[in-house]
């Protein structure tokens, strides 16, 4: 069974002023994640607006990973999910075929399927790609469906194929550790439930801020392993106004804005996503300057 381990990033994609992917700074900055120390990638996912990707673009996109980061030990996982079976099916083809390690599936969004409907696609889907690493993402506040838990236990169960859960929903991360820990890897929502997460024995999280702050990230990692925990808690709370920011407007704006401002070439997301507003750019400056990210 694939193990995912350590800090992710779902990474942010560099856009040149006529919108296309800008190969190079891509490059550079998935480089310089891995020589922080990052776990894993996962490109053409949230933060780098997969739903204003194209499919050839999350190909390429996929592929550029894989081909840049072979020998490093830094994973990439793909973001498959799509609103309808057969369309998360072709996602995870390309992402197989592209050489990713695994397939993260939020459950299909919009149409609101019930349980049964939930359990036949993924069903669905390890069946498809039965020789493919899985992992479930439950995020009801993006798709608009629960993702049960005991639908999960299910499937864990008859497929060996589902290596991992990202549980987005706080009130089931308790029951979803005990549920499923001994069975497959666990992980809390994001960044900011890191220290949680660690003391529940996973193996790290996936992570925004790991565009802009891999390191400090890592090392609260690395810091919570050894049983420093004062410091691992002292690295959060320094790096916990970033976290926050990125938030400030919807992702990934805020991030392209610090990775611009600390001398990165991301260009703007595309829209609906925009740049900040200046007041959030202000706070957003002052935060970085905090931390020595920029003059």
């Amino acid at each position: 069974m694939l193990k995912i381990n350590g800090i992710g990033c779902v990474n942010a994609t560099p856009l040149t002023a006529d919108g296309k992917l800008n190969e190079k700074e891509y490059i550079r900055h998935i480089h310089w994640l891995a020589d922080c120390g990052i776990g894993f990638i996962q490109p053409s996912a949230a933060t780098g607006q997969c739903m204003q990707t194209t499919e050839a673009e999350y190909k390429h996109i996929l592929e550029l990973s894989v081909k840049e980061l072979k020998g490093t030990g830094v994973l990439v996982t793909a973001y498959a999910g799509r609103a309808g079976t057969e369309d998360t099916i072709r996602a995870c083809r390309i992402a197989q075929e592209a050489g990713a390690d695994a397939a993260y599936l939020i459950q299909p969004f919009y149409t609101t399927p019930d349980k049964e409907g939930i359990y036949l696609h993924y069903k669905a889907v390890a069946e498809a790609l039965p020789d493919f690493p899985l992992v479930f993402y439950n995020n009801a506040a993006r798709a608009g469906v629960n993702l049960p838990l005991d639908v999960m236990v299910r499937l864990v169960g008859e497929y060996k194929n589902f290596v991992g859960l990202k549980q987005a929903d706080l009130n089931q991360v308790m029951d979803s550790f005990a549920q499923l820990q001994d069975k497959i890897t666990v992980w809390p929502k994001s960044e900011k439930e890191i220290l949680m997460g660690l003391a529940l024995k996973a193996p790290g999280v996936l992570t925004f801020a790991a565009n802009v702050v891999p390191a400090e990230l890592v090392d609260i990692l690395k810091s919570w392993q050894a049983g420093n925990f004062d410091h691992a808690r002292e690295v959060y709370y320094s790096v916990l106004p970033i976290m926050n920011l990125i938030h400030i407007e919807a992702v990934p704006g805020p991030i392209k804005y610090m990775l611009n401002r600390m001398g990165w070439d991301f260009g703007d997301p595309r829209l609906p996503i925009h740049m900040p507003c200046a007041a959030s750019q202000a706070k957003i400056d002052e935060a970085l300057r905090k931390l020595g990210k920029i003059k």
